[in-house]
């Protein structure tokens, strides 16, 4: 499983529409992240998973048929969690920042240590998954929807667009050097990262020159 294969696993993940999964489901592709944290794409074998879920080989190749959409439908799967923690923050949090805030720290914890992100990096991969222009545009196109949830829809003084390519830039370089700097060590500190970074635009009437 080349880098190619990956980035298009990366690709189907974000684009696929939600799968329905039982709980046999569910403990294959909690034990396929473990996998891919421990070993990698290339070196994880179903044999890995399906002994890290108390499954056999088999039952895991009954419910997904190769590898390839084993990894995708975990990535799919994980995804959909973050984004269910998203919509769960958003609901009961009002205040535009707080709500922006906490949207933050969810992000850069992922980045920062989640074990698939973190041996993609490993692995020498990150460079060229975000280098691809169609990955690029989805995480720009994901934060500015973002962004747009955030702030008020009658704010028109911001170029939103921009501000979320300067935060997925914040982002990608968070993901390859995550110890850079002591800011985005904790959520508080990432919180006060938020603040500063999303300032210009939950400021009412505030203006980028």
């Amino acid at each position: 499983m080349g880098l190619t294969t990956l980035r298009a696993l990366l690709l189907g993940a974000v684009t696929g529409t939600r799968e329905e999964a039982d709980d046999t489901d569910i403990a294959i592709l909690r034990a396929t992240l473990v996998c891919l944290g421990r070993h990698g794409t290339e070196r994880m074998s179903v044999a890995d998973v399906a002994g890290e879920a108390g499954v056999g080989r088999a039952t895991v190749f009954r419910r997904f048929e190769t590898k390839g959409e084993l990894v995708r439908r975990a990535f799919a799967w994980e995804l959909e969690n973050f984004l269910d923690e998203l919509r769960l923050s958003a609901a009961t949090t009002a205040d535009p920042t707080a709500r922006a805030a906490e949207w933050f720290v969810r992000a850069i914890r992922i980045v920062r240590t989640h074990p698939v992100a973190r041996r993609i990096v490993a692995d020498g991969n990150a460079l060229d998954i975000i280098n691809d222009r169609q990955v690029a545009e989805m995480l720009i196109a994901s934060i500015e929807a973002q962004l747009r949830y955030t702030v008020d829809d009658s704010r028109t003084d911001t170029d939103i667009r921009t501000a979320a390519e300067i935060i997925a830039r914040f982002f990608v370089s968070t993901w390859l050097t995550p110890d850079l700097g002591p800011a985005a060590g904790s959520d508080e500190g990432v919180r006060r990262l938020a603040a500063s970074m999303l300032a210009f635009l939950l400021a009412p009437g505030a203006e980028v020159p």
